[in-house]
């Protein structure tokens, strides 16, 4: 299947991602208070980070591994099964050592119940087979799937979360979002493969996987557990700020990180074949479809960061406008360092290398968060997020192959750092002259948007905008 459907089921995906938080969370946050969101984050983000260890690291190497044996068949039910049993193996490890801890921290004694209910994400963790579908290129399976748990757990929330006092019911709605795509995962996947458990060799992918984890431990830290240490450090309420302030910050980066996904398998193929020219040109426009998008993302949530966290979460959650501010580049951050993860270092096999960039952030992350928490609280966590994933990706960068750097268009960040200066102007004027926070956001998006196309394309001739307009001359010709 071609890179450009498989990219249009996968932006399909990415734009229910950002649709799903925008209509749930307001609710959610109105309904359960700052306290009530926070409480019901911690308990998911502590189980949330167990079963990224259960996982093992076969969600990130498995796309590797499918693709490189998706055209012979008996390899592929045998790395299959090799995966699945190294993970069905880890997943028990890992829930023995969850519930050992909820048992014993004297903490996590007054609501076990909820998480024991979050403890599922461990269980069902087996049953996340993305890495299958996404090695064999079966984006369209991916999308179907995620929108229809989307929807049945969307319906979830309206009929089961009505008070205050609906914690459970609304950490089951997030949960639920997690196994009900495992299972419809596990239910698609024997249409293609066969478990065969003659001559497995599992040991043999034990090596990169261990290396993978480490990475995904590191990583985890600052972008799962970040919740967690929060409120170690602090308290709920200003996790559930922080939350609302992270949600917002992270709503538009599934359209910034759906390219890379589709991209792995084929750069992995592009490398076995030795076809350097494709992987550049892959590089150059992944670059600058990053380059292009999260620029202007940036400035937009930090510009108008008190009007969407008003409209996003209401005027209990005002507190967490500065927490907006300072994750509102995390966008280009992650976008980029993204790009260097999963479409150049992990295809090239660089594994030590993403260990070694994601161990400095996790080290950085909790020095940051050790000073900055105890007196700033939730914004403390968010300074020390975006500084942790600057630092990250720029380690990224360095590890890269000296032809690949030099050949990425560097200059594409400056123009589009341009052409967004005349948003700074408009969204100040509408903010002085109106007072509605939805009229304000529509017109400011709006107008920055038409703006920001005329430059890129009238004075800097961007190329995705040229492409794009010629693509849909030939589409209305046919």
């Amino acid at each position: 299947m071609s890179i450009k459907r498989n990219y249009g089921y996968n932006l399909f995906n990415s734009f229910l991602n950002i649709a799903f938080p925008i209509f749930t969370f307001p609710y959610a946050a109105r309904i359960l208070s700052p306290d009530g969101i926070g409480q019901t984050q911690f308990i998911f983000s502590y189980a949330q980070y167990f079963a990224l260890l259960a996982a093992f690291g076969i969600p990130i190497y498995g796309v590797k591994v499918i693709s490189e044996a998706r055209d012979n068949q008996a390899k592929l039910n045998k790395a299959t099964t090799e995966l699945l049993l190294i993970s069905t193996v880890n997943m028990i490890i890992v829930l023995a050592i969850y519930i050992s801890s909820i048992t014993i921290i004297g903490q996590f004694r007054e609501n076990q119940a909820d998480y024991l209910l979050a403890g599922l994400l461990i269980v069902m963790s087996v049953f996340n087979v993305d890495w299958f579908f996404s090695g064999r290129e079966q984006f369209k399976i991916i999308a179907i799937r995620s929108g229809l748990i989307k929807t049945v757990a969307f319906l979830l929330l309206f009929i089961t979360v009505r008070n205050s006092d609906d914690i459970t019911a609304y950490l089951f709605f997030l949960v639920f979002l997690y196994i009900g795509n495992y299972g419809l995962n596990f239910f698609f996947l024997f249409r293609y493969v066969k478990l065969d458990f003659r001559e497995i060799i599992p040991k043999k992918h034990l090596r990169p996987l261990v290396l993978i984890l480490s990475m995904t431990i590191a990583t985890t830290i600052y972008t799962t557990l970040d919740s967690v240490l929060l409120g170690f450090l602090s308290n709920t309420t200003e996790v559930g700020y922080y939350t609302a302030a992270v949600k917002l910050s992270k709503v538009s980066i599934p359209i910034l990180t759906s390219l890379g996904i589709v991209a792995l398998p084929k750069i992995t193929g592009m490398i076995q074949s030795n076809n350097q020219l494709a992987q550049q040109s892959l590089y150059e426009k992944s670059f600058s479809f990053i380059s292009f998008l999260a620029i202007p993302m940036c400035l937009g949530i930090y510009l108008l960061r008190k009007e969407t966290i008003l409209l996003f979460s209401g005027e209990e959650f005002i507190p967490a406008a500065p927490d907006v501010a300072a994750l509102a580049f995390l966008p280009l951050f992650i976008g980029f360092g993204h790009f260097a993860a999963f479409q150049v270092l992990l295809p090239l096999n660089q594994n030590k290398s993403l260990f070694i960039s994601t161990a400095v952030g996790m080290c950085l992350f909790f020095g940051l968060c050790f000073l900055l928490v105890p007196k700033s609280g939730s914004t403390g966590a968010a300074i020390s997020n975006t500084v942790t994933e600057l630092i990250v990706t720029v380690c990224y960068f360095m590890f890269f192959p000296k032809y690949i750097l030099l050949s990425l268009p560097w200059k594409k960040l400056i123009t589009a750092g341009l052409a967004v200066l005349p948003f700074i102007p408009i969204v100040l004027f509408l903010q002085s002259q109106l007072k509605h926070s939805l009229t304000i956001i529509i017109l400011a998006i709006s107008m920055c948007s038409l703006v920001y196309v005329l430059i890129q394309y009238y004075i800097f001739k961007e190329k995705l905008i040229i492409d794009s307009l010629t693509f849909l001359r030939n589409g209305k010709k046919k």
